[in-house]
């Protein structure tokens, strides 16, 4: 039996598909939300508030096992687990959505970032990534986009869409890089789609111009894309677009160029190895050999003692349940043996959030901040503390083994500076002659210093950022 939560409506469909029958009404708002909880329990009361705000009238939690016994009788009793409330017993293979999702990795869809990063079998992947996309019929998680009370299910949506966002970039450069007309053609109209949604996004725009400049009579359609450029950013584009329409406009033959790279002379190659094993810039940066830069779950299996993190809102160490479990076992575990976990944020409520809100195409939302003072409440392993500024450098530390930093690029209309977690992250050795690692070390402590504990700061309960 396959669940078809990616439609409008909740659905599941028999296996040989000649017949399907809808899941309507409140409990399809139950099925939906038991599936995309993945398992983890949901109490009564929570389920009550979902489906009054879904339905029309008010639903008390002692009717919430009526809703499911009906859920029940549709799809067996086996779909619908009692535990400490009640969970999806439905298997995520027979999950569209979560197939999607397993795709997505699959076809490593959202760690290309650029046209001239793809690999060279990309391409191939083509057939693949459009049977994918004819997949998607709505993000799965759209009834709950705006129910900022639970921050699971807002994360849930946002994983979601970013993925979408992914895939069709991912056509796009497949479509690019094939150096086929009947393609790149292709490509251009789906970047005309996205700039109709986006007309500020300046990626679109240079990829729009290196397509229409790849093929022929490129001189009069470049130069059309170069006026409506210059229409849309009447103060000038960013210096990255005006690089490639310089490029452009200097005759090369296609614009589906490589970047030219002067070799180094071996000697200042010599020079710049040395000056990296000076100041002690590690080989494993990036964090290729892990392959998860440096993200919550590698961090709490590293920490034996000693954990500490500076970044932006922490939302990755909360927001999915699992990994949260995972992190309350770490602060549980240093609750008995005396170590310590320190957070360094931004505080929602200021100046410097305000301003980071304004460069972000996408908001984190600001509940995290009550679940990690829910935790501090009851770990006295772990203290959160904020600062009001800009983040600069995304910081761990972990012990007195590692110190990785990664830097937050925060400028006005530049593609980079609308995800953190894309910036390549740099791991540094303690040993070295000119330690950069103590450098970092030193800034977070300072800026630990400086910041106000989260204790006193103002409880954020109605709004999200």
């Amino acid at each position: 039996m396959r669940y078809r939560i990616m439609q409008g409506t909740p659905s599941y469909q028999s296996d040989d598909e000649s017949f399907e029958e809808r899941i309507s009404g409140q409990e399809g708002v139950l099925l939906r939300l038991l599936i995309l909880r993945r398992g983890d329990s949901i109490s009564k009361e929570e389920i009550a508030r979902h489906l009054t705000r879904a339905g029309r009238h008010t639903v008390h939690p002692t009717s919430v096992p009526g809703y499911v016994a009906r859920l029940r009788d549709k799809l067996g009793q086996d779909a619908v687990r009692s535990v400490a409330g009640y969970c999806s017993g439905i298997s995520e293979a027979n999950v569209d959505a979560f197939a999607f999702e397993a795709a997505l990795k699959r076809l490593s869809v959202c760690d290309v970032a650029d046209v001239d990063d793809l690999p060279s079998d990309f391409a191939d992947k083509y057939d693949e990534l459009l049977d994918l996309y004819g997949l998607w019929k709505a993000n799965p998680a759209l009834p709950f986009a705006d129910d900022y009370d639970d921050e699971l299910l807002v994360s849930t949506y946002r994983e979601f869409e970013h993925g979408w966002e992914c895939l069709k970039r991912a056509i796009i450069f497949a479509e690019l890089s094939s150096r086929r007309k009947p393609r790149i053609e292709k490509a251009i109209g789906r970047i005309e789609q996205l700039l109709r949604q986006d007309p500020a996004d300046e990626q679109s725009w240079a990829l729009l111009i290196r397509a229409r400049a790849s093929l022929p009579g490129r001189e009069s359609s470049t130069a059309f894309v170069q006026a409506r450029i210059k229409e849309q950013f009447p103060n000038g584009p960013s210096r990255e677009l005006q690089y490639v329409m310089d490029r452009i406009a200097g005759s090369y033959g296609d614009a589906l160029f490589e970047i030219e790279h002067h070799p180094r002379a071996p000697e200042e190659s010599r020079k710049i190895e040395e000056l990296i094993q000076t100041i002690g810039i590690s080989s494993a940066s990036e964090l290729e050999l892990h392959r998860s830069k440096m993200e919550p779950l590698e961090c709490i299996s590293q920490t034996v003692s000693h954990l500490c993190f500076a970044g932006i809102l922490a939302t990755k160490w909360v927001a999915d349940a699992y990994v949260r479990t995972e992190f309350e076992k770490l602060l549980e575990k240093l609750d008995n043996s005396a170590g310590s976990v320190k957070f360094l944020i931004i505080d929602p409520d200021s100046d410097g959030y305000r301003r980071f809100s304004d460069l972000r195409w996408s908001q984190d939302d600001i509940k995290a901040v009550n679940v990690l003072r829910s935790l501090t409440t009851a770990h006295r392993s772990f203290e959160v503390r904020l600062y009001d500024a800009l983040p600069t450098f995304r910081i761990i530390l972990i012990d007195q083994s590692v110190v990785v930093f990664s830097p937050y690029l925060m400028i006005a209309e530049q593609h980079r500076s609308k995800s953190g977690w894309d910036a390549p992250h740099i791991v540094l050795d303690r040993t070295a002659p000119w330690p950069l690692a103590d450098t970092f070390e030193t800034l977070f402590y300072e800026a630990w210093r400086a910041a106000r504990p989260l204790s006193s700061a103002t409880r954020w309960v109605s709004h999200a950022s």
